[in-house]
């Protein structure tokens, strides 16, 4: 069934880069950029399910405060979403907020770990489902590279504020509707500047998504990415995309 919350849904595709800021991954990655870094990563999603279409704009800006730290911020400027026999709507979406830090180097057999803590800010017009209410999602990263290949995964709980205002302006009802959530992703080079990747996961609104993509680095600091994806719910997601390095 065509959801709202299908915008969240992404698709897989792999970064060169040495920061992570990728809007066509869903795992966040465990191999974080030098003190200084800024990546940039913009793309434009294209979904088609059984009784509708959607897409939206999909900004990444990440900052490496540290070696071991980084800020990621997301700010989803534009979507939109058509149901099957109805008018189309659009709206701003929502902004997204992560801290992150490495506790445990990557070392040999020995993965690298980093928690992080994403925080919605609720920006998003409520014609396109915004929720007008904070949520949070504290999880791990693991990160281990192994013959070849790098591996990425991400466990946590999302809790999306279900609360409801009350008659008293000064008191609210705060409830957190709970969700697991995780992604595994494996990546390789098939050739120079030529990157295949592959990538499960389930996202915040409990749906699971296979997705896979190809990525050719055009410049030390530049690459593009083509991704496809398959849900659970039968939508089909295209998302190409562009990532810059400062």
């Amino acid at each position: 069934m065509f959801q709202r919350s299908l915008f969240l849904l992404p698709i897989f595709a792999f970064t060169a880069l040495s920061a992570s800021a990728n809007t066509a991954i869903e795992t966040e990655t465990a191999q974080m950029g030098k003190s200084g870094d800024i990546t940039v990563s913009q793309s434009v999603e294209f979904e088609k399910a059984d009784d509708g279409k959607a897409g939206k704009l999909l900004t990444q800006i990440e900052y490496a405060i540290t070696d071991r730290a980084e800020i990621l911020i997301e700010p989803f400027f534009r979507q939109w979403e058509q149901p099957e026999g109805e008018d189309r709507v659009s709206g701003r979406g929502d902004l997204e907020i992560t801290p992150s830090y490495m506790v445990v180097k990557e070392h040999d057999a020995i993965p690298a770990v980093i928690v992080a803590m994403k925080l919605k800010v609720p920006t998003g017009s409520e014609e396109v489902g915004g929720s007008k209410k904070y949520d949070y999602y504290p999880y791990i990263i693991l990160g281990q590279h192994y013959a070849g290949w790098i591996f990425n995964a991400n466990i946590g709980v999302n809790y999306a504020n279900m609360g409801n205002k009350t008659d008293n302006p000064i008191q609210h009802n705060s409830s957190f509707e709970k969700a697991i959530v995780w992604d595994i992703e494996a990546e390789t080079e098939l050739a120079p500047q030529l990157s295949s990747y592959i990538e499960v996961f389930r996202a915040e609104d409990k749906v699971k998504t296979v997705s896979m993509a190809l990525e050719y680095q055009f410049a030390k600091h530049v690459s593009a990415f083509a991704a496809l994806g398959y849900t659970e719910d039968h939508a089909v997601i295209f998302r190409p995309g562009v990532n810059f390095q400062f």
